[in-house]
């Protein structure tokens, strides 16, 4: 079944909103609406019109802002990914596995709350775990690595720029090989110091697991840098190929097609195909 949406319309303003430091006066001044309309948006009462006036304050592309509660990425399977929801308090959050059935070779992305689906899915497919690849540092992410290498004798690897107990560094851009799997390092930070996209080539078309960098219509919380945030998803993400499968950490699958199209925060930045 195809995960819901991770993040709403009021989930777009709030995050834009406090990745600009506007206060509610300011933003609802500069979008000629008042407090209360402003505070109705962001308690979920849908309004297009006043979508549209916040939406160019925000920066955000009006129309898909305005089309959002429209918008479910089409479903999407690719041999050779797997992707598992764990509970996290009140969260759902994914964790991928990729794989060559032939060689018998595989990674995986995250571990969630935990991993024993993971592993199941390992044990039933008869496959052996070359690495855990840490998007970011996060609980809900990194919940149950120790249990994930601890059972598999796999390497966990997070980047430099955000060191964890247990797993080993790696620079910027560099590559890893898994069989015939080709996995490229992307730094996508901003929601954290460290954030790291992974591509993967080598399967019937690219795949790029990116944590909470970005949803599906949407994107994870800036908590270290919204520039950054924006300037790193632009620059390395939405520059992938337009086939390119999205596995987020948290909501559904999409495409580098679909976001360029239907995300708010990058619908106006398009990359070339």
């Amino acid at each position: 079944m195809q995960q819901p949406m991770e993040d709403n319309f009021a989930d777009v303003v709030s995050k834009a909103q406090r990745g600009l430091g506007l206060s509610d006066s300011e933003l609802a001044t500069r979008a000629g609406i008042s407090r209360e309309q402003l505070a109705d948006i962001k308690a979920e009462v849908f309004d297009a019109g006043i979508l549209r006036m916040v939406a160019p304050v925000l920066h955000l592309d009006a129309g898909v802002l305005a089309a959002l509660p429209e918008y479910r990425p089409a479903p999407i399977s690719v041999p050779g990914l797997e992707a598992f929801t764990t509970r996290y308090g009140g969260m759902r959050v994914n964790a991928y596995v990729v794989y060559d059935q032939t060689s018998g070779k595989a990674a995986a992305f995250d571990t969630g709350a935990d991993a024993t689906p993971i592993l199941e899915f390992l044990r039933a497919r008869s496959l052996s775990l070359f690495g855990v690849f840490l998007t970011h540092t996060h609980g809900d992410h990194v919940g149950d690595v120790e249990n994930l290498t601890r059972s598999t004798g796999a390497t966990a690897w997070v980047s430099d720029r955000e060191p964890m107990h247990g797993a080993r560094g790696f620079e910027d851009g560099r590559g890893f090989e898994c069989g015939p799997l080709r996995i490229e390092t992307l730094l996508t930070c901003g929601h954290t110091r460290g954030g790291t996209s992974y591509a993967v080539y080598g399967l019937d078309r690219p795949v790029v697991v990116v944590g909470d960098a970005l949803f599906a219509g949407s994107m994870g919380g800036a908590m270290v840098s919204y520039a950054d945030a924006l300037r790193t998803n632009r620059e390395n993400l939405l520059t992938l190929p337009a086939k390119t499968v999205i596995c987020p950490g948290h909501g559904p699958l999409t495409t580098v097609a679909e976001e360029r199209a239907h995300n708010p925060f990058f619908a106006m930045g398009n990359g070339p195909e």
